[in-house]
């Protein structure tokens, strides 16, 4: 597997700073497979095969990889998955389909996987081809929420190529937009912008070429006496006509948004979502509308546009409501949540994160819970609430690991090793590192190790990076300089990959700080100085502070004149 270039605000949503991550919402965003028609428990006959319009995938986080026909937009998904007894030959591939749609659903992997294998095998047989197709998107999906990009690729590959013979076009673009989304997980970025590039041609080769906008009709010239019979005269404008496929088109442009915001091409993501918005309005396509403001109100709270981005939310969350799409629903709220902690309502964001946990929990989504369940356990920190706080951070431990979602787990795993050395350093602070508990020190170190274990298999640097610099501030507090000196450059050689120019910059002040309790004045300067020249806006206000008192020479060895002794070390906790 490729490197993944992470961008800070992609791990939004499951490690709770800054997206991306590979969100379950964003997995599930990726493919919706095309909608089948309402049925008896016996099941109808599928549309055409070239019925393209009626067979477009529908759209809205979370419920995107599952169809109409299962439920998924209210309590109904939590059903028990129906037998198949009684479903005659010809129905049984749809069906099958179906099932795997509750069970994907339900977290239960093993039992899709098989439906869907057999859906396949269903469809082979009686040489249907489209649903084929249909179904190698199903378990590209599944592929997907396993973690397994290579497989998911393999699945839209075939998919597309199925596509392609039998001339669905629309189907053509779904899978690519589908490849597009499997390949930017598996870090070919490129091959990801590609596939969008190519989808979105195609549906706007499908579409009305018409503007959006109403047009000005050509005015007719009408000799005195005689009627215009078209009406061109008395006509000023032509209302808009609508794009066929437009709802697939702005899907596609959403999901390269997507993407550009992971690249920081800002600006560009903005267009896309801009346009996409404005495709799925014209097509009345009220959760592909709430998909994009969600979408957008998370970029724009990466910019620190707070107002821009609570108007996107709130408007998502009204929409959603309309349609009684619940998960979608408990997204919003949950980013909302975010947001109001950002901006110090920690009321507010309680009542938000509860909201979701309850409609998370009433459609039986583990992951959704586990991510809402993180982001209180950080709220609940902040407010030295610390039994809640690893409270839920254990639970939200174990519904990761059931939804098998290694960089939650991974995620929450240094959230708590976090929680327990600060317990750790406020008993430190009062009687002194030897008579603190040294649990405490045990527990943060073993949640530290796993949690570096997890970003290592998942070739996270930005994660590593963030584990290594607390493994160096224990060392640095124990005393050990140059084992945490060790860490720190660990650290700065995988953030220096990454990108990430704020923590870049707090790990070169730490590098500064330990330079100077060592004695060595000339390092220490010139990691302080690298590091308020990496600053940016995101860099905090104690990074810069810390640097500056390592320029003024408020730190230094122990027991030079003059010098200040570090805060965090045996001796005793002070300003720096």
């Amino acid at each position: 597997m490729r490197p993944r270039a992470d961008a800070q605000f992609e791990s939004k949503g499951v490690d709770g700073d800054p997206p991306t991550q590979r969100s379950f919402e964003g997995v599930a965003e990726c493919y919706a497979p095309p909608s089948a028609p309402k049925s008896s428990p016996h099941g109808a006959p599928r549309s055409s095969p070239h019925s393209s319009p009626s067979s477009a995938p529908r759209s809205g986080p979370l419920g995107e990889p599952l169809g109409d026909g299962v439920g998924v937009r209210s309590s109904r998904s939590s059903a028990v998955p129906p037998t198949l007894e009684g479903i005659p030959p010809e129905a049984r591939g749809q069906a099958l389909r179906e099932r795997g749609h509750l069970l994907l659903r339900r977290n239960d992997y093993a039992s899709a996987g098989r439906d869907y294998d057999e859906a396949l095998a269903v469809y082979r047989a009686s040489g249907d081809v489209i649903g084929q197709a249909q179904v190698l998107m199903d378990r590209g999906a599944l592929r997907l929420r396993e973690g397994v990009a290579v497989q998911a690729v393999r699945d839209y590959d075939e998919a597309l190529a199925l596509f392609q013979a039998a001339g669905d076009r629309a189907g053509e673009g779904e899978a690519l937009r589908a490849r597009g989304f499997a390949r930017a997980e598996e870090g070919d970025l490129g091959g990801a912008v590609c596939d969008y590039d190519q989808a979105i041609q195609l549906f706007q080769l499908l579409g009305d070429r018409e503007p959006l906008k109403a047009r000005a009709a050509p005015r007719k010239t009408v000799a005195p006496g005689e009627s215009d019979k078209e009406g061109g005269s008395a006509r000023a404008s032509e209302p808009p006509r609508a794009r066929v496929y437009g709802a697939g088109h702005g899907r596609a442009l959403k999901a390269r948004g997507d993407l550009r915001v992971r690249l920081r091409n800002l600006p560009g993501a903005a267009r896309d979502y801009s346009s996409a918005l404005a495709l799925f309005q014209s097509a009345g396509d009220r959760t592909g509308q709430a998909s994009v403001l969600k979408a957008r109100g998370d970029m724009r709270l990466g910019q620190d546009n707070m107002s821009g981005a609570a108007r996107d939310y709130d408007w998502a969350l009204t929409l959603y409501q309309a349609t009684e799409d619940h998960l979608g629903q408990a997204s919003v709220l949950k980013a909302r949540g975010d947001l109001r902690s950002r901006q110090e309502d920690l009321a507010g964001a309680e009542r938000d994160y509860d909201q979701a946990l309850e409609l998370f929990t009433a459609m039986r989504d583990l992951l959704g819970q586990a991510t809402v369940l993180k982001a209180r356990g950080d709220l609940r920190a902040r407010q030295e609430d610390l039994v809640d706080a690893v409270r839920d951070y254990d639970r939200a431990l174990a519904l990761f690991r059931a939804g098998f979602e290694r960089r939650g787990q991974a995620a929450v795993l240094k959230a708590r090793g976090d929680l327990r050395r600060k317990q750790f350093e406020l008993v430190a602070e009062l009687v002194g590192v030897a008579a603190a508990d040294a649990d405490d020190l045990e527990e943060a170190l073993a949640d530290y190790d796993l949690a570096l274990t997890l970003f290592n298999a998942l070739e996270d640097g930005a994660g590593q990076a963030g584990v290594l610099k607390v493994r160096g501030d224990l060392a640095r507090i124990q005393g050990d300089l140059g084992a945490a000196l060790d860490l720190y450059l660990d650290a700065k050689r995988l953030l220096e990959v990454s990108g990430n120019a704020s923590e870049l910059s707090a790990v070169l002040a730490e590098i500064a700080r330990t330079h100077a309790l060592a004695g060595r004045a000339a390092e220490a300067r010139g990691a302080a100085e690298q590091a308020l020249a990496r600053a940016d806006r995101a860099t905090s206000a104690e990074v810069r502070e810390l640097a500056e008192a390592v320029l003024g020479g408020q730190i230094a060895a122990p027991g030079e004149v003059g010098s200040a002794h570090d805060p965090r070390s045996p001796r005793g906790y002070r300003r720096f």
